[in-house]
This record gives C-alpha cells, structure tokens and sequence, in this order.
C-alpha cells in the first residue's frame, strides 16, 4: 500500500510532495514535479510515464490560464 500526498503553499509558489509505502526508494518513481506547472504522485508499481503524461497534461492547462 502506498499513501502519497501533494501540496501546494501559495505564499511562496512551492509544490512539494510525500510518499509512504512498503516499497523501497519508491520517492525514486512517485513524485514528479516540475517548477511553474506543478505536482503529481503516482503509485508504487508506477509506469513513469504517468508522471511525465501527467506533467504535460498539467503544463498545458496552465498555459491556458
């Protein structure tokens, strides 16, 4: 089982991400951040590709704004 979180602090415009889980040097393969756009966690048994997919999709709804 893994529990992940996301968190956002407006006040200095930082992302920052937490994972717990059974699985070791699962923060190797879980958050994925990146400046300006945001944070995602994915699961334990992760396809990296969610986190990069993921990034995209949330690059380009920022860029709309």
């Amino acid at each position: 089982m893994t529990f992940s979180v996301v968190v956002y602090d407006r006040e200095r415009k930082a992302w920052g991400v937490g994972v717990a889980s059974k699985f070791l040097a699962v923060g190797a393969v879980v958050p994925w951040v990146s400046k300006g756009v945001g944070a995602i966690a994915t699961q334990a048994f992760a396809n990296v590709n969610y986190g990069r997919k993921g990034l995209e999709m949330l690059r380009t709804l920022v860029q709309r704004r």
